[in-house]
Order: C-alpha cells, then structure tokens, then sequence
C-alpha cells in the first residue's frame, strides 16, 4: 500500500545543501529501511519557532503501518506526479486558430490548441528572448526604449524577467500540468514540490525558448513582431485580427493574452464594443531592503544557515478609519528592480530574482486597490495610469532613472535619500514619491509603513521606495459567457491579465489552458 506522511522534519542548521539529500536518512530513521519506492511530494519551511525547520511530505510504499502516515490511493498519486491535461474526446476541428501574445496564458493556451491538432498561429508584437534580451541591454545604455522589445513585451510576456514566481491561490488541477510543463521545458525541477516554488529570470529565457520550441514540433506557427491593433468582424462574429501594418489574418477563433502592455488593443476592443466592467486595480512603489536584514527578520539568526534559501516576507496592513489595505506583492528576495515599461516617457518599476536569490538587496511592491468609481470610464483609469508614468519618469530625470525616497522621508513628506546604492540597473535619483502618488495610496503607504515597522522592526529605517508600480492589474474585465467562455463577441476569447483574469505567472497559465479547452469543446 501507499502512504502519505507529511512530518518529515530536518532542522536548517543540520540539513545539507541540498537538503533532500538528507532524505534517505529521514526515511531510514522512520522506517528502519530506506523503502524500495517513495516520492517526494512537498517541501516548506516552518520558521515561526526556534530553528528553522524543513518540513517534507513524501508518499512511501509499505506493507507495515507507519505512525503519522495516511494511506493514499495510487491512481490519485500517479495523477498528482504525473498531470495529465484531459482533452475532448472530439475536439471541434479548428484550423489555425490565431492567439495574441506569448506569455503564460497565451502560450499554454497556445499548447493546448496544439495538442488537439488546430495548429495555433501565434503572434507577439514583441520579439523572441535573445533579441528581447539584447534590445533591453542596449536600453541600459542609450535608454532610448523600444516600445515593442523592452521588459514588459515580447516572448514569455512580463514574467520572462520577474523572477518566475509560481505560487498561487488556485486549486485548480492544471496547475500541475503547468508546473510539469515548466520543468520539462527547463524550469529547475524542484518547482514540483516546493511549497513556494519559483524559477529565476536566469532559468526563465531558455524555458521560453524551449516552449516555443515544443508547439513548433506540434504543428504551431509564431510571428513575432506583429502587433495586433484590433479584429476583423464578419457576420457578428469575431473572423480574425488587423495587425499595425494593414493586414488582415482570418481565422476560426482569436484569443488575445496580450497582457498589461496591451493597452491600445483594450482601448480598440472596447471601442470596438467588446463588453467589459471597470474594476479596481493597484498601484504603489517597490521597497527595498538588504537581504540579510529580511534573512533576520525572518529567521531569527544572526545568519543565515546555508542551505536556508533567502528569505521573503508577505504582509498586508490593517486599516483603520477608511485607509487603503496595502500589501506586499510580488516580494524578489536577492533580487534586483528593473526597467519594465512599454511606453517611452513613462516609468514602470518590476522586480527580478536569478534562481539562486543570491543578491544583496531584497525588494517588493508595496500596493493599494483603487476602486473603480474613482474613474469616469476605462479611458479615464487608463489615462491616469499613464499620467502617474509620466510624472515618474519626470521625477527621475527623463531618462528612466528610477525616483527614489528612503521610506522615513516618505513618511515624513521629506526628498532624502540617503544612500542612492540600490540594486536597480538604471540607478535612483532623489524625488518626492509620496507627491506622485494618489493621495489615498500616499496615506495608506505611510499607515502600512507604520504597521509593518512595529511587526518588523528596521522596516522604516532600512527602506527606500523606489519608481512607481503601476502594471500590477488592470482596470478592466471583459465580460465572458458562462459556458462558451468567450467574449461578447462570439469567436473571440480574451485572457491572462490582459482580460483582467488572472494576477500572475500560474493564473495566467491555467486561464489559458481552460479558454483553449472551451474554444475545442464549444
């Protein structure tokens, strides 16, 4: 029989590097044996106590009862280490069927497809990850900013370069297949089982790459550096795209993932009447720390044991009297921020870690929800995400530089920045952040500065915020049908956070596998 036992402990400080190879002698210790046969299933780490401590799940296959263990059926087990995606038995016979971007909702989306043998042409207005990677270089040095090859746009979207963070609040069962997909396309293969898995911006290129590499051997097309600007309609029905250059490309069924960086293609949709809300949607600035002061934080030691991996923080502030929430998002421990605008003259800060968060510096957004009557229409939210892009990008110089102010000054109303060394490629000028931002964010930042400061001591004293967080989500959600998942114009499938459903690299990713499974079943 198999079982399932979930209190595997191995204290930081006594645990190798890595530290499942300290496995076997857990085992041997709990069954006498190491088994002929067992998994690991999970890994976190439980740092509220004491030392550090790994905790493992693993399933193991016994004839003897095991203390602490539960018994697990094998079909389940088989399903969780190797998801499978359940396609219809008779997918609808699409041809060639156009989806617009490449990043997490776009390509999964894109795979699906492939596999059910419609052979997906797949469009970016952006470029592959060599180019991309080059241009963004070339950026470093001329800070001239091609609109269409930067951070924010071309192949593995936005989090090609944001670390690769995987964990999510889905419980959705594609999420294994997404995370299977990752490692077999290059992704380190502990995201398999780690509580908080996340694949580094070093790993994340080649795992695009190979994506890429993988739907082409299923029949995919991609064209990169084709911008689509808005879809052609025949008959009340969604019958293809116009691209930036006049062309017309018909096809069966469109979905667009374009993602935050597709804000003229939301804008024509929505004048082209697609249905949507106007939602909330956030906004702040990075804060950034040493790591070593998060690794204290966290751990409680006066170092960090070796095979501990940098520590990260999640807070969320408690208000009071009608203040914003904020809270932590997107925390890049030994990290790095980073450039990660589309649109020249604006400014738009993102974090990035390399798989080994080896950097001296932790950072993370600090973001407050705007609600959505504080707009006339999407125009108007879109419009004042881009005038807060502009006014950051004045404040540091016109040259993409990132406005910085230590966090005592922010919350004082003070232009100090007392140390300009940071971790951001572009560097940091002196500016008065809390002058940017709206005034309900700027209140709810110095509340939560407050806040997070008694819960972390040093939080204030060692902080600077650093450029504005402005592609966080997006204004609008596009309307879906309940069971066709489609838009209000029939044909047409919008997702990922372009569609304003999803927030985040697996989110992203499951969404487009179910739109693709409803475009083959409808």
């Amino acid at each position: 029989m198999w079982i399932k036992i979930d209190d595997l402990i191995l204290p930081a400080d006594a645990a190798p590097v890595p530290p499942e190879n300290a496995l076997p002698a857990l085992l041997r210790q709990r069954f006498g044996v190491v088994p002929e046969e067992w998994h690991l299933l999970g890994r976190s780490v439980d740092a509220r106590r004491g030392m550090p401590k790994f905790q493992y799940s693993v399933a193991v296959r016994t004839a003897a009862t095991v203390e602490g263990g539960r018994e697990i059926d094998r079909a389940a087990l088989e399903k969780r280490l190797h998801p499978e995606l359940i396609l219809p038995e008779e997918p609808l016979p699409l041809d060639s069927p156009i989806v617009v971007g490449t990043g997490p909702c776009g390509i999964f989306a894109g795979l699906l497809l492939a596999l059910a043998g419609c052979r997906p042409v797949i469009l970016d207005r952006g470029f592959d990850v060599d180019r991309r990677k080059a241009d963004y270089h070339r950026f470093l040095k001329s800070r001239d900013l091609d609109p269409g090859s930067n951070l924010l746009i071309g192949e593995g979207g936005a989090g090609t370069w944001s670390d690769g963070k995987l964990y999510t609040g889905t419980s959705d069962p594609r999420a294994g297949f997404v995370l299977r997909t990752f490692a077999e396309c290059g992704a380190p293969a502990e995201i398999r089982f780690l509580k908080r898995p996340h694949i580094g911006s070093d790993h994340l290129p080649e795992v695009a790459r190979q994506m890429r590499r993988r739907l082409e051997s299923l029949g995919a097309t991609f064209r990169f550096g084709t911008e689509v600007v808005g879809v052609s309609v025949r008959d009340g029905r969604c019958a293809g795209v116009i691209t930036a250059s006049g062309e017309v490309l018909e096809a069966p069924a469109v979905l667009i993932a374009a993602g935050l960086g597709g804000r003229g293609l939301n804008r024509a949709l929505r004048a082209a009447g697609v249905a949507y809300d106007l939602k909330g949607f956030q906004i702040g600035c990075r804060v950034e720390h040493p790591q070593e002061w998060v690794d204290r934080q966290q751990y409680r030691l006066p170092s960090r044991p070796a095979a501990l991996e940098a520590a990260e923080y999640h807070l969320s502030s408690r208000p009071r009297g009608g203040t914003l929430q904020v809270s932590s998002f997107c925390m890049c421990p030994g990290g790095e921020i980073v450039a990660a605008s589309a649109w020249p003259g604006q400014s738009v800060s993102n974090g990035m870690s390399l798989h080994d968060r080896a950097g001296y510096f932790a950072n993370s957004a600090l973001i407050a929800t705007l609600t959505p009557d504080l707009f006339r229409d999407a125009d108007a939210a879109f419009e004042q995400l881009a005038a807060w892009e502009r006014a950051a990008f004045a404040a540091g110089g016109s040259d993409h530089t990132f406005p910085a102010q230590d966090a005592a000054g922010f919350l004082r109303g003070e232009m100090v920045l007392r140390n300009r060394r940071g971790s951001a490629a572009v560097g940091m000028r002196p500016a008065r952040l809390d002058e940017l931002l709206p005034p309900a964010v700027r209140d709810a930042l110095r509340a939560a500065l407050k806040d997070f400061d008694r819960r972390c001591p040093g939080f204030i004293r060692g902080g600077k915020f650093v450029g504005l967080e402005s592609c966080v989500s997006s204004p609008v959600r596009f309307h879906r049908h309940p069971e066709s998942g489609a838009s209000s114009l029939p044909g047409l499938y919008l997702g990922g956070e372009f569609g304003g459903c999803a927030g985040g690299i697996m989110s992203a990713a499951v969404d487009g596998l179910r739109l693709a499974e409803k475009m083959v079943s409808a």
